[in-house]
């Protein structure tokens, strides 16, 4: 579901691997698996999943993004979305659940950010 890279030190980089653009009950529990491991392993304080490619997201999708958020702020690692596409976003702001997330326009202003 998503390739991760070291991209900045301290900081993992989470895309969607080509050919994945829906964050759903279909494949929720890859991608939580991926980004858990990534933030189990302590290697890393902050986490940026760039969801450029996502363009549907249904419900088990949205409390995957929440699961993630929590799990990497108990375990001291800072999660970061960016590049919501416009589907996504309006999904995300309807359910308010962009008052939880910390979430960028882009990848280089989730960068900056750190």
């Amino acid at each position: 579901m998503m390739e991760i890279n070291n991209q900045i030190a301290g900081c993992a980089i989470a895309t969607p691997k080509p050919g994945n653009r829906r964050l759903t009950i279909s494949n929720d529990s890859e991608f939580k698996s991926q980004i858990n491991t990534v933030i189990d392993q302590h290697e890393y304080l902050n986490i940026i999943v760039d969801m450029k490619d996502i363009d549907l997201i249904d419900s088990t999708g949205l409390g995957t993004l929440i699961s993630v958020f929590n799990h990497g702020r108990n375990n001291n690692c800072k999660i970061k979305f960016c590049n919501l596409s416009a589907a996504v976003a309006n999904v995300i702001k309807m359910t308010r659940i962009d008052q939880i997330l910390d979430i960028y326009p882009t990848l280089e202003a989730a960068k900056s950010s750190l």
